[in-house]
């Protein structure tokens, strides 16, 4: 005697609908996950463009601190002989920079960086082509009004006591930060020399 034996089959797999309806699960959620993570990386360059700013800014700043307060050709400290018109056409001298507007090496005194507007150059002005979008500008405060603590400057026919520094920078998305700076003469002016 023969018995027939039923097999039962059990289904395995997935269906065309479940198989649809996993990959527009998946899709979404997917897109989700990108476009935060877009939003993410895009914040994470704010950060280093804010940095590499600050950075030029201080870089630029220490390296117009760091030039001579008078011009070298007609420095009263140096020279005690020089009159007292001559030391403050010294303190405002440009004429490095009316020759040659890029290369700051030629750059004597701190007011030949007034007025300098360039995008990030290399001290022979070349340009750096990583930090080109990237502008420098550069202004140096000498007004009679302006002061320091107990010190301000002298009228307007003797050099000034201070100079103010200050160094704005233009990032690629177009914000600026701007750092300042103080440098003082470090000069005793004669008791001869009337300032009005």
């Amino acid at each position: 005697m023969w018995q027939s034996s039923k097999t039962i089959h059990q289904q395995t797999g997935v269906t065309l609908v479940e198989l649809i309806i996993a990959i527009v699960i998946i899709s979404i959620a997917s897109v989700a996950l990108l476009t935060g993570l877009g939003f993410q990386t895009a914040r994470n360059v704010d950060p280093m463009i804010q940095s590499q700013t600050q950075m030029l800014a201080k870089q630029y700043l220490s390296e117009v601190l760091s030039r001579p307060f008078f011009d070298p050709s007609a420095d009263p400290r140096l020279s005690p002989s020089v009159s007292r018109d001559a030391a403050d056409d010294s303190a405002a001298d440009t004429a490095a920079r009316d020759s040659n507007a890029t290369n700051r090496l030629l750059f004597d005194n701190i007011f030949e960086y007034n007025g300098y507007n360039q995008p990030t150059q290399a001290l022979d002005g070349t340009v750096i082509p990583e930090l080109a979008g990237y502008q420098i500008s550069i202004s140096i405060d000498d007004s009679v009004s302006l002061t320091l603590g107990i010190l301000s400057n002298p009228g307007t026919l003797c050099p000034p006591d201070i100079l103010r520094v200050d160094v704005t920078v233009t990032d690629p998305r177009g914000q600026q930060t701007l750092l300042s700076g103080y440098r003082t003469s470090y000069f005793a002016r004669p008791a001869s020399w009337s300032c009005v």
